[in-house]
């Protein structure tokens, strides 16, 4: 019925105080997301160990004549920038 009176100030201030008023009592709706399933620290750890793993036991299979801890060794001289016993053509590419 606000709309058939004419716009005078009193009656446009109504208006606004009604929607005010009208948005107030309209309880907002709220989006819920739900959470994404992240990794925990542990499941990280163990991915990165488990690529790490992968790749040093192709690079035994190359060179079956290294242990794991003298393979390991040569990996973390190679990740330093020295020089290796093992080629660099093996470490970029380990597969057969």
């Amino acid at each position: 019925n606000l709309k058939l009176l004419p716009n005078i100030k009193e009656v446009v201030a109504l208006r606004k105080r009604l929607a005010k008023e009208l948005e107030k009592s309209i309880p907002k709706i709220k989006k819920v997301v739900a959470p994404t399933p992240t990794a925990t620290r542990g499941e990280k750890i163990s991915s990165g160990l488990k690529k790490h793993f992968r790749y040093l036991r192709l690079i035994r299979d190359n060179f079956p004549d290294l242990t794991f801890g003298q393979l390991r060794k040569e990996f973390s001289r190679r990740r330093k920038g020295l020089e290796t016993e093992i080629p660099d053509a093996v470490w970029q590419n380990p597969s057969p």
